[in-house]
């Protein structure tokens, strides 16, 4: 299994290096040899899928023994391997990749006629750069992978994008180069340390074995959180790592390159950027902050937490601003991805579960309404809300995809959003209430913007631009538009029945996720225990604090109790306890403490 995994990799990267190869390729050959290639993927990748086994904790379909070293020898000194493998955490994003490859294709199946050989030998060689970064197991080659699907995107984008592709392009490039060169820094980091305070000073890139080594290293300062953030080691590489990773999320206020790049992008990049390059952020603050720097998160945690819900409600709040249905999407992208990072810094199983199905669910959901959006651009060569209004009447199935798919976006039970959004919400509740009733008011404002886009575009009276972008009136008949082909609904419909799937029957998903997410969330210590209540009497509805500071005293045995009252309410005090520690008295219990002092409520 292990070489069918670098053969799933390595297949993409084969087509495109076909198509780079014969340039002058028609563009019905070039799309049907990339189609062919990315559903031999997917086909490979759901072999993978089904043979994985949720119960081991170890990567899978990894060269060498379970425990490690993985991979093949790559260079002796230092020791850099070519290390693949998947665990739960990974596996769904993998899988996620090869299924968005198909809406990508056929996205660009009658749209791209300019050197379209070469477009989908981009869009394979950027499949085959995610499909390595995540089963990657070796920093290094993490590294290689994660500058490599720059290139691709940069290219996509600045050849068949936009009016604005070439300023897109740079902006994109720049931003997330920056980001790269941050992650860079905070990994060697960690090299440094794992190499210099580890039992034997062991230098390796092995991603496991960093994970576990810098989880029991023998150095007191990597440990102590009685430190200040600017003086805790981990801390500090936790916000390098955190810095470079917040840009692909994005996260505010590291978002700016995000809009810009989705609009003018063609619609294959968006649904890829969209639907699995962002998630390079979240699954790189999984793997490398969470897993390797966890005391950063502790320490932090209420910038991080703030930062996230402020990504929530300005994402949404600037998507409502929008007249752009893309430019809408791309603003809920922000505050979605929002949700991401707050679940993941909930730092417990429940949030960090929701934060990881979350991701698949936000590529299945955005990748889908950006699909949308390109068929409807490519009829009306327009995405003003202004301009378009009642294309039920028109494009029912389209219709019907794009609200499925808001509806799934906007986190309505039964729908795969909601199975993300929840969990997120419920763990981080546990860990601080007030973020999480911030955060759900993205939820209500992802609901507003959405439905506000279907009552728009959907629903209401039939209203089409002037113009359908064949360079005369549409006023001259009642000519219909070109209704929603096979490629597209073929594109669409796998979308759809995983966002039914997922949200009516999640279990599948989170059997394969848990596992993994679990030995991460047990790096972090958990919540405190419900405040013990037994020794304290609720007489009436208000009550309040008081000290009992009286020592007790003996009974004398002629007193009884008063009336009602059972004399085994009292107990002697040893002679000691009178000249002792104050003693705090229980209410309402058969026998008083003796003790340090106490606090009893009182009506």
């Amino acid at each position: 299994m292990a070489s069918l995994l670098v053969i799933t990799i390595l297949l993409p990267l084969a087509g495109s290096l076909f198509l780079f190869a014969t340039p002058r390729l028609d563009m019905r050959p070039a799309r049907t040899i990339a189609l062919m290639t990315a559903l031999a993927t997917l086909a490979l990748s759901l072999v993978l899928v089904g043979a994985f086994r949720p119960e081991e904790l170890h990567p899978q379909f990894a060269f060498g023994k379970a425990g490690g070293p993985y991979g093949l020898s790559w260079l002796e000194r230092p020791d850099i391997r070519f290390a693949l493998g998947l665990d739960g955490l990974s596996l769904s994003l993998f899988a996620l990749t090869t299924l968005l490859m198909l809406p990508a294709i056929f996205a660009s199946w009658e749209s791209v006629s300019d050197r379209p050989a070469m477009h989908y030998a981009f869009l394979l060689a950027l499949e085959t750069g995610l499909l390595g970064l995540f089963s990657s197991l070796d920093v290094v080659l993490f590294y290689i992978f994660f500058e490599f699907t720059l290139i691709p995107l940069f290219f996509l984008i600045g050849i068949w994008g936009g009016e604005q592709k070439r300023r897109a392009a740079v902006t994109f490039f720049l931003y997330t180069l920056a980001g790269s060169l941050l992650t860079l820094l905070g990994v060697i980091a960690l090299v440094v340390v794992h190499y210099q305070h580890s039992a034997g000073q062991v230098l390796t890139f092995s991603i496991p074995e960093l994970t576990r080594g810098l989880a029991t290293l023998d150095w007191p300062q990597w440990h102590d959180t009685t430190r200040p953030w600017s003086e805790s080691p981990q801390a500090l590489i936790f916000l390098l790592l955190f810095a470079g990773f917040a840009i692909k999320v994005p996260m505010f206020p590291f978002h700016t390159w995000l809009p810009l790049a989705h609009v003018e992008a063609p619609a294959a990049g968006s649904i890829l950027l969209a639907g699995v390059l962002l998630k390079v952020g979240g699954y790189g603050l999984f793997r490398f902050n969470m897993g390797m720097t966890p005391l950063g998160a502790k320490v932090l945690f209420p910038f991080l937490a703030t930062l996230a819900v402020i990504g929530i409600i300005y994402g949404a709040l600037v998507a409502l601003a929008q007249s752009d249905i893309k430019r809408l999407v791309a603003y809920s992208s922000v505050s979605h991805m929002g949700f991401v990072v707050l679940g993941l810094f909930a730092m417990n199983a429940t949030g960090m579960d929701g934060a990881v199905i979350q991701m698949v669910n936000h590529g299945l959901t955005t990748g889908a309404l950006f699909a949308c959006v390109g068929v409807l651009y490519e009829r009306y060569h327009t995405r003003e809300m202004a301009e378009l209004s009642g294309l039920w009447k028109r494009l029912p199935l389209l219709a019907f995809f794009l609200i499925l798919s808001s509806l799934g976006s906007a986190a309505v039970p039964g729908l795969n959003g909601f199975v993300g959004e929840f969990p997120i919400l419920t763990g981080m509740f546990d860990r601080s209430p007030r973020a999480a009733v911030l955060g759900a008011t993205g939820m209500i404002l992802g609901a507003y913007y959405l439905l506000w886009m279907l009552q728009c575009v959907i629903f209401g009276p039939l209203r089409e631009p002037t113009d359908h972008g064949h360079g005369h009136a549409a006023n001259h008949g009642p000519e219909p538009v070109r209704p929603v082909g096979w490629h597209e609904i073929a594109g669409l419909t796998p979308l759809m029945v995983l966002i039914v799937v997922i949200g009516v029957y999640p279990r599948p998903f989170f059997d394969r996720i848990r596992p993994s997410v679990a030995v991460i969330a047990a790096k972090f210590p958990a919540l405190d225990e419900p405040r013990d209540t037994s020794a304290v009497a609720r007489t009436g509805p208000v009550p309040r604090r008081i000290r009992a500071e009286l020592p007790l005293t003996t009974v004398p045995g002629c007193c009884d109790p008063e009336p009602g009252l059972s004399r085994n309410r009292y107990r002697k005090v040893p002679a000691t306890a009178t000249s002792g520690p104050v003693a705090g008295a229980e209410f309402g219990r058969g026998s008083d403490a003796v003790g340090p002092v106490r606090s009893v409520l009182i009506p």
